[in-house]
């Protein structure tokens, strides 16, 4: 199970901040397949990564299987992310030549 509730996140700019998400709520049962599509920019991956607990949001809660990402620690987001959670990044770079 996934819960979003009332997560933001934004992202400081030149002089100013940029909101990449705004208050999203969004609930994913267990065995449920979903999608994330959007436009480059639309806060696709800034959604990913505070899933998987890669990146805090500004506001809000993250719930994955009943554990609250926002209130884990460093230390206990990167033991979560080695039991919980499997992501494959999309940034070739990662790839050996």
């Amino acid at each position: 199970m996934i819960q979003l509730c009332n997560v933001s996140k934004s992202y400081q700019g030149i002089g100013s901040q940029y909101p990449a998400l705004f208050n999203i709520n969004l609930d994913i049962s267990q065995g449920e397949n979903v999608f994330i599509i959007g436009k480059s920019g639309s806060g696709k991956s800034t959604l990913l990564n505070l899933i998987t607990g890669i990146d805090r949001a500004d506001q809000g809660e993250i719930i994955v299987n009943n554990q609250h990402l926002e209130k884990m620690t460093e230390s206990e987001l990167a033991l979560w992310r080695g039991k919980n959670v499997g992501i494959v990044f999309q940034f070739h770079q990662l790839l050996p030549p």
